[in-house]
Order: C-alpha cells, then sequence, then structure tokens
C-alpha cells in the first residue's frame, strides 16, 4: 500500500512539474505570436494547467472552477474575435489590409508595435526577473516551483500590457497576471465564496475586453467604407 501511495505521489510531483513547464511556454507564446488562435489557445491550456496545480493544493472542486471559468472566457474572446473582424484576414487576404493576421481586431496598429527581437528579449528579461522574484519573495503555501510559474504568469501579463493596446491582446494578458495570482492567493483562501468573486471578476473583465474590442473593430469598419 506504501509503494501505492508512494507512486501517485512521485507521479502528482511530476504532474505538477509538467504544468509548470506549460505554464512558462504558453506566457512566452502569448507574447511571442501574433497570431489570435494561438493567443486564446494558449490562454485556455492556462487555465487547465493552473486547474491540474491547484487540484493539488486545493479542494478539486475549487480546481474546477478555475478550468470553467476559462471553459468560458475563451470562447468569449473568440466571438469578439470573429465579431470585431479579426477573423477576416483568413477571408478578405489582400482586399482587407487592415485585418492582416499581424493585426488586431481590426485596428490599424500592429498587435504589437516592438519587434519580434525585442520581444524575445523582453521574455527573458522578464524571466530573469521572475526568477529572481522567487528566490527573494518565495510565495507561501506553494511548491517553489509553483510559484515560479504564478511569477511568471504575473510577470508576462504586465508585459503584454505595456507591448500593446490592443483589446484583444491585452485582455489576455491581463487574464494571465490574474491566473498569476489566483496560483498564489488561492491556496491561502480557500473560501468557495472568495474563489467565486474572482471567477466572477475574470468573467466581468472579459466582457469588458470583448466590448471594446467589437466597439473598435465596427469603427475600423465604419472608417474603411
Amino acid at each position: 500500500m506504501s509503494a501505492w501511495l508512494e507512486g501517485f505521489i512521485q507521479w502528482g510531483s511530476v504532474a505538477r512539474e509538467l504544468a509548470v513547464i506549460g505554464l512558462l511556454a504558453t506566457g512566452a507564446l502569448i507574447v511571442l505570436v501574433r497570431d489570435w488562435r494561438v493567443t486564446i489557445l494558449a490562454l485556455l491550456s492556462q487555465y487547465v494547467l493552473a486547474g491540474l496545480i491547484l487540484s493539488r493544493l486545493v479542494l478539486p472542486e475549487i480546481a474546477l472552477i478555475k478550468v470553467l471559468v476559462g471553459a468560458l472566457i475563451c470562447p468569449m474572446l473568440y466571438l469578439a474575435a470573429r465579431q470585431s473582424g479579426w477573423s477576416l484576414s483568413s477571408l478578405a487576404g489582400a482586399a482587407a489590409p487592415a485585418f492582416r493576421a499581424g493585426h488586431a481586431d481590426g485596428a490599424e496598429d500592429d498587435v504589437f508595435r516592438a519587434s519580434l527581437p525585442f520581444r524575445l528579449l523582453a521574455v527573458v528579461l522578464a524571466f530573469l526577473v521572475t526568477i529572481v522574484l522567487n528566490q527573494a519573495q518565495p510565495p507561501p503555501a506553494i511548491p517553489p516551483d509553483v510559484g515560479l510559474g504564478s511569477y511568471w504568469l504575473m510577470v508576462v501579463g504586465v508585459l503584454v500590457l505595456i507591448l500593446t493596446e490592443a483589446p484583444l491582446k491585452a485582455g489576455p494578458g491581463l487574464l494571465t497576471a490574474l491566473t498569476g495570482f489566483d496560483l498564489i492567493y488561492t491556496p491561502l483562501e480557500r473560501s468557495l465564496v472568495m474563489v467565486l468573486l474572482l471567477a466572477v471578476i475574470d468573467l466581468l473583465l472579459t466582457l469588458a475586453v470583448t466590448y471594446l474590442a467589437v466597439v473598435r473593430g465596427m469603427r475600423t469598419l465604419e472608417g474603411e467604407r
């Protein structure tokens, strides 16, 4: 019996470490990749991975709430991208240059003003800052590797907000930062009321992002007519 228990504990540790690596990868993708499909997929993966990590730290029901929130948020962002004209990049081609794949929600500006080499350098610097923060101020009640993942999501989320003003890119950046905060806060405050309150905040922020994206996209469409 002890052998089975030891094996289960080891598997849980390996699964957690793989989930943290997944958080590092998805956070980097949100900064480096302009494609809106990749952004939404990376955001959804973050919620699933965060739920997997939290399932080892808190009640499974609480972790499931986090995953369900992500399952609601990502389709909302997808529909906002469709409504704002972001998806026209695959249909209009050269006939609609304002909706190129490198543009967000029909805006005339690029998703990221900075070039790819600059964003790559920013990601490397962000990772170094994350390591320093995790060593200087390790979060309580969570393992060091989870602390690294949570700090990484918060730093990357802030980085995205600095690099872009496009709602459908800045929104996932803000939600990424909040996911990192959830990984630190949820093990400390396991009240179901607080968990539901954080979920409502995420949903309200997503509604605000989708509204801004659709309005901005419609204004761009009207300006081209």
